[in-house]
């Protein structure tokens, strides 16, 4: 059992790397060079010297043009139908989540340090690409911010319903509009009226016959927090460098997957993933959650920030 411990971080990375080498995330070695005995053997037969031929260059700063040009060109409402399905994704989170811990042996610090680090993982070569010093310190507090909405959804539903979780975490709608109307001293009566119906409808829909007033209530309104000023600073550093979507999304998760290793660590002592890997219902719940409705959606959510701003982004999602 101890070997198995000892394992299962390295096994979890390894899945995460498999993955970005599957996609093409990681390139191919490059053509091998001649040494110098080498070249002076291949002129020496040819009486002359061995011309070098440079291998062709791909011209990924025009590539790159040409999709920010694209992306641009897309019209609005399109971003508010792509945040919208992003919603779609992880309202699914909330069950799955459920059946995962529900597995035997597997406790919520298992799953929030095995969906983190599988969607860290597959985003975390494009941390280097990114602009500026600043703009990572900027990522950094916006991913400590989703760390604090995810770690207290995952402890919430420990003991409230999947249905009162998902109502709650609605309230980030109420939460973002509150504080852009504080910081930028203007109410948008419009953003408002949506943000009142839409918590209003995912109420009837999810408290009708619910439980009482549970302790996991509580932790869950980590959720309309976290998430809110997530929205709020991924608006910003969006509007400041749009080209850094990626590596900004990259940063995000690292930070969100250090924070629940942390977690892991302070609650649980010892790290023992082996009942994650036992149970292929886990397995299959942390890679949909990890690369599916973390990785690939939070990256989406990056790009759309360009141009969708959180309160819209907020009003859209419920």
């Amino acid at each position: 059992m101890a070997k198995g411990r000892g394992r299962s971080g390295l096994v979890l990375l390894c899945v995460a790397l498999a993955v970005c080498a599957g996609t093409g995330f990681v390139s191919n070695p490059g053509t091998p060079r001649l040494t110098t005995k080498a070249k002076e053997s291949v002129a020496a037969r040819h009486d002359g010297p061995v011309e070098t031929v440079a291998p062709p260059q791909l011209d990924f700063s025009t590539k790159t043009a040409e999709l920010d040009s694209w992306l641009s060109s897309l019209p609005g409402w399109l971003w508010r139908a792509v945040i919208l399905f992003l919603t779609m994704l992880w309202a699914t989170n909330f069950a799955v989540i459920k059946d995962i811990t529900a597995q035997p042996g597997v406790n919520t610090q298992m799953y929030a340090v095995s969906r983190f680090t599988v969607a860290a993982g597959v985003l975390l070569p494009w941390i280097s690409s990114i602009s500026s010093q600043k703009v990572f310190l900027r990522a950094a507090e916006c991913g400590s911010w989703l760390a604090f909405g995810y770690i207290g959804q995952a402890i919430g539903l420990m003991t409230t319903t999947a249905s009162k979780s998902c109502f709650i975490c609605t309230l980030n709608v109420v939460f973002v509009a509150m504080i852009i109307g504080i910081t930028k001293k203007k109410f948008d009566p419009q953003t408002l009226m949506a943000a009142t119906l839409a918590v209003c409808g995912v109420g009837f829909l999810e408290l009708a016959g619910s439980q009482q007033f549970v302790i996991g209530d509580l932790i869950s309104l980590a959720q309309p927090v976290g998430f809110g000023m997530g929205y709020i600073r991924l608006e910003e550093i969006m509007q400041d460098s749009p080209k850094d979507a990626l590596p900004v999304a990259a940063v995000k998760l690292t930070m969100v997957a250090l924070a629940s290793w942390a977690y892991f660590a302070v609650t649980a002592g010892t790290v023992d993933l082996d009942p994650v890997f036992s149970s292929n219902v886990a397995m299959t719940g942390i890679l949909y959650t990890g690369l599916v409705t973390t990785a690939l959606a939070v990256l989406v959510e990056s790009v759309a920030f360009r141009f969708v701003d959180a309160a819209s982004a907020s009003a859209v999602c419920w």
